[in-house]
């Protein structure tokens, strides 16, 4: 009889211990919020331009928090964004500071913004921390093979192959025949130099690079080479002084390219067209977004950017913060999880459309695109002139002659 109670208790506690192994083991407790880091420009010689895209992060976390958070299955609940700012101020050894601080800090992804790269990313693919690149076209650091970098900004070759396109769709017979690379001497002025040759002798331009310190005190030398040679289109990307500079230089030494593209400097249109007037005028620049486009929840971003900043029109810096949280919260959704490796998954198969367009990442990190947006200024207001599918105007071609103005 000993015997077979004793069989009896053992048959039980066998079946009860394979059933505590059949059974979950307890999930760990939500926490309290899903914080993301923010490594931008709060204080600096660009600072404004991190402020403005700082302000398109917050109002995009406040817009998710309102409604409870972002969605993560393996708690079963929504949980609040909580945002851990940071500020490099320019400066690429702060960068690599703070994206270490970051880390620390426990976040399941972080944005950088401009000198974020390339150090900061380093250190984010070495704690394996999700990250997404803005306000940056450097293309060298996306050929390391990192893991954990994502843009959805163009880099380099991306401007370049868009500027030849732009060119060859203009009417064959008034096309420039010759293109003065204005190269500024800068890790970044080179990259852009570099690819804008490589497309344009592609494509059957002649190619005259022309070199420059990015804060140049005069840029006279360089128009008057431009002008000898006879280049009738300029590309180039400059430092707002420098690009302000070059205008007033060229409109002094009556240089008239029939179409050009100053980069940076001609961004901030409330600085380029208060700085210039109507000789900003027919200028060109990159531009992710402007006012007027038609993606969802574009409309409401607007009005809510000017509500908030009444005498600002330079909307490209805040819509890619916002961006870049929509992004991040569409990933963190699909993940399902706080886990960063699920997370730089999920991020590597993105196929969405925010505010600035349809996204899609390439195998490096980089944004799937076949053209970069230009636009040009047209009595004073940023217009997109290319791609086709984007276009509010033509662009106006050849630009009118000083003389002309």
């Amino acid at each position: 009889m000993k015997k077979k109670i004793l069989f009896i208790s053992l048959v039980l506690l066998i079946a009860i211990s394979l059933v505590a192994v059949g059974r979950p083991a307890p999930a760990s407790p939500a926490p309290a919020t899903i914080k993301i880091g923010i490594v931008t420009d709060i204080t600096g010689p660009i600072s404004a331009l991190g402020q403005t895209f700082l302000w398109g992060v917050r109002y995009e976390v406040e817009t998710v928090n309102k409604d409870g958070g972002i969605y993560i299955k393996e708690f079963n609940k929504k949980i609040p964004i909580e945002l851990i700012e940071t500020d490099h101020a320019a400066d690429i050894d702060k960068a690599i500071v703070q994206a270490e601080y970051v880390n620390k800090q426990g976040v399941v992804a972080v944005i950088g913004t401009t000198s974020f790269l390339p150090g900061g990313a380093a250190a984010s693919e070495k704690y394996g921390l999700p990250c997404l690149l803005e306000l940056s076209y450097n293309k060298k650091p996306f050929e390391l093979g990192y893991k954990y970098m994502f843009t959805k900004w163009p880099r380099t070759d991306d401007l370049a192959r868009t500027f030849i396109a732009f060119l060859n769709s203009l009417p064959k017979e008034q096309r420039p025949t010759t293109i003065a690379i204005f190269e500024g001497i800068e890790e970044i002025g080179v990259e852009m130099a570099t690819y804008c040759e490589q497309e344009a002798l592609a494509n059957g331009y002649k190619v005259e690079r022309i070199k420059f310190a990015m804060l140049a005190p005069d840029m006279s030398a360089q128009i008057l080479k431009a002008k000898k040679i006879g280049a009738e289109a300029m590309y180039g990307l400059m430092f707002i002084p420098t690009g302000l500079l070059t205008v007033k230089q060229m409109q002094q030494l009556d240089y008239n390219p029939k179409v050009a593209l100053i980069d940076l400097a001609a961004s901030n249109p409330d600085i380029w067209m208060g700085t210039l007037g109507k000789a900003g005028n027919y200028f060109c620049c990159f531009q992710q977004f402007v006012k007027g486009m038609k993606w969802p929840g574009a409309d409401k971003f607007v009005a809510a950017f000017e509500a908030a900043n009444p005498k600002q029109h330079y909307y490209d810096p805040a819509s890619s913060g916002y961006a870049s949280i929509q992004v991040l919260v569409d990933a963190i959704t699909r993940a399902g999880s706080l886990d960063r490796k699920k997370i730089r998954d999920a991020l590597s198969t993105t196929d969405m459309l925010s505010i600035t367009g349809p996204l899609k990442f390439r195998p490096d990190g980089t944004m799937k695109m076949d053209y970069a947006t230009i636009v040009q200024y047209q009595d004073g207001v940023q217009r997109i002139v290319f791609p086709p599918e984007l276009k509010q105007k033509p662009a106006i071609y050849p630009m009118p002659t000083w003389k002309e103005r």
